[in-house]
């Protein structure tokens, strides 16, 4: 699926958002750009309010960290019994909040809410119609596999040890739509930044810098969870690679207060080793055949 038919999929899954929009033919009134004409058939003649409509720019934006905006637009008909932006407007935040889409094309969005924003209008027949504009980055968690040795496949397998039951990034098998639970948080792992520490004859040292994403909606196990893999982290001092050799870690850190989204939690210092020459197989010669 694109990321337009995912976020739309997301919306209408919630029944809660659902049972308090509007109907156009039969299905509730989310739209992706623009919303039908007032007197098109799928209205039915009832009301059209409240009606949501969506709208994405992937436009990287690299002062807020993220690869693009989505903006939702939430229409209400300012009368008597009618239901406010205000109880609706919290139920699409937590429709994409701690949510991971995955597109066909195998990138991983997540969103993080930015702002809401009210607004009102007058519509024909001198109708007021208020809302809200909720805006929210999107942010694109990449595959973040490179070459051998690679940091990240190997701390996602470390992390996938520490916790089996969650769900990580670049390790698990990720569904269309995934949602971070208290039973099943998702960790996401990313490079920062690579350098060279130092050489010798054989090998060519690199540090790297890892940043630990842990998705869980529930702040006192996301708590207990960065403070328990950096505890682990710390006494182990190394994460092995797939080829067998170690990355040391040299520095490991834990903010709580950083946004877990855009920024990570824990934050990694590993060193590793690139072997310049290969071991040499060995070699059979000078051999004899027999046939008898």
């Amino acid at each position: 699926m694109t990321l337009e038919e995912l976020i739309y999929k997301q919306f209408v899954e919630s029944k809660e958002l659902v049972s308090q929009l509007a109907q156009f033919s039969n299905k509730p009134a989310i739209f992706n750009t623009e919303p039908p004409a007032i007197n098109q058939m799928g209205w039915q003649g009832k009301s059209q309010y409240p009606q949501l409509v969506y709208s994405f720019d992937l436009q990287a934006n690299e002062e807020r960290n993220s690869v693009g905006t989505l903006s939702v637009w939430l229409y209400c008909q300012n009368t008597q019994n009618a239901i406010m932006p205000e109880q609706i407007e919290p139920v699409i935040r937590n429709c994409l909040k701690d949510v991971l889409l995955k597109t066909s094309g195998s990138s991983v969005y997540a969103f993080t809410w930015a702002r809401t924003d009210a607004f009102e209008m007058v519509e024909v027949k001198n109708n007021l119609i208020i809302g809200s504009e909720i805006r929210f980055d999107i942010l694109e968690y990449a595959n973040g596999e490179t070459t051998d040795p690679d940091p990240i496949v190997a701390t996602n397998r470390y992390l996938k040890e520490l916790y089996p039951d969650c769900v990580v990034v670049g390790f698990d098998r990720m569904q269309e739509i995934t949602k971070a639970t208290k039973e099943a948080p998702v960790i996401y792992s990313r490079l920062s930044h690579v350098e060279l520490a130092k050489e010798t004859n054989t090998v060519a040292w690199q540090d790297g810098k890892i940043a630990v994403h842990i998705l869980c909606p529930d702040n006192e196990i996301r708590l207990k969870m960065a403070v328990d893999i950096t505890r682990q982290l710390s006494l182990d001092g190394e994460i092995i690679m797939l080829d067998k050799s170690p990355m040391f870690i040299k520095h490991v850190q834990m903010n709580n207060k950083s946004d877990y989204l855009k920024d990570g939690q824990i934050f990694i210092n590993g060193r590793y080793g690139l072997l310049r020459y290969k071991a040499k197989p060995y070699e059979l010669n000078y051999t004899e055949v027999n046939y008898h």
